[in-house]
Formats: C-alpha cells, structure tokens, sequence
C-alpha cells in the first residue's frame, strides 16, 4: 500500500514540474543574451527531466538531465572554444542513453530533438542557436505526444510560436543594422 500512494504522489507531481518546465519555456526565446537564455534553459530542462522521471519515462528524464549538464558546460566556456567544444562529448552520451533505454519512436524522437539542442547549445552566435533549437521543436513535440506529457507539449508549442517570433525579431534587428552600416 506505501508503494501504490508514493507512486500517485510522484504522478501527481509530474504535472507541476511539467508546468514549471513551462514557464521557463516560455521565458527563453524572450532573452536576447546567450547566457541567459542558457540558463532559462537549465532551469527548464530540469523541470522536464523530473516531470519525465515521476511519470516513468526514463529516456525523457536521462536525456533532459543530460542537456541540462551540456547547458551547465556551455554557460561555464563562456568565451573559451577549447571549453565550449566540450559540449559535443555529450551527443555521444544521450545516443548511448537512447540505447539503453529503448522504447520505440518516443527514444528515436527525444534523443533527436536533444541531439539538436545540444548542437544548437553550442553555436556562439544567437542568431544560428535560435535556428537550430527550432528544427528540434517537431522532434520533441512528437515525443510529448506520443508519451501523453501534455505541459510539456504545451510548452513546446507555445515556447516554438515565440522562439519563432524571436528569430524573426533578431534577423530584422540584423537587417536594419547591417543596412545602416
């Protein structure tokens, strides 16, 4: 009987991280500095990988922590490339984990769209990093769907509508800038 109520408690649970993985999902695209917008990241992608472990889904919360230690390398190089290429040592990890925890096409989708993240995590430029994080938005959304995490899907939905607007805004800023130079 202690089983059956600590599992409805982490399930009840699921849903409230799910929704703080919301807000900093929202939040992100909104940043225009790199640091920060990687530490919205962070915060999110913690809040997912938590949501992703109480509801039993081990590719989910092995691969969100995954991005979350590649954010933390990321926001740590700073300026430094050497530091900074450290990041691809983790791409191997999250096919390694996709592996192990096999589960059919949500695994293909979350270790794709983190893949993806990853990538994108590392580009120094904002304008190539907002690009790549967008064509990671149908994998993970694929996912979400297919596991039935609906504030995760939420989020990305809503977070790819505004990181969509943010990517506009940023080439419209670069346009006007290189035309008045």
């Amino acid at each position: 009987m202690i089983d059956l109520t600590a599992h409805m408690t982490a399930s009840q649970m699921a849903p409230v991280f799910g929704i703080a993985g919301l807000a900093g999902q929202l939040v992100w695209p909104l940043f225009r500095k790199r640091g920060s917008i990687l530490i919205t990241q962070l915060a999110a992608a913690c809040c997912f990988g938590t949501s992703y472990a109480l509801m039993g889904q081990q590719t989910g919360a092995a691969v969100c922590l995954t991005g979350a230690m590649q954010t933390t390398v990321a926001l740590l190089a700073g300026d430094r490339p050497w530091l900074s290429r450290m990041g691809y040592v983790f791409l191997p990890a999250v096919l390694a984990i996709g592996a192990l925890t096999w589960s059919g096409l949500p695994t293909l989708f979350a270790v794709t769209a983190c893949c993806l993240v990853m990538v994108a995590r590392l580009q120094a430029d904002t304008l190539r990093m907002r690009r790549v994080q967008l064509t990671a938005a149908p994998f993970g959304m694929a996912h979400d769907t297919l596991i039935g995490a609906w504030p995760c899907l939420a989020a990305a939905l809503l977070s790819f509508g505004i990181a969509a607007s943010a990517y506009r805004r940023e080439l419209i800023l670069r346009g006007v800038a290189a035309q008045a130079a």
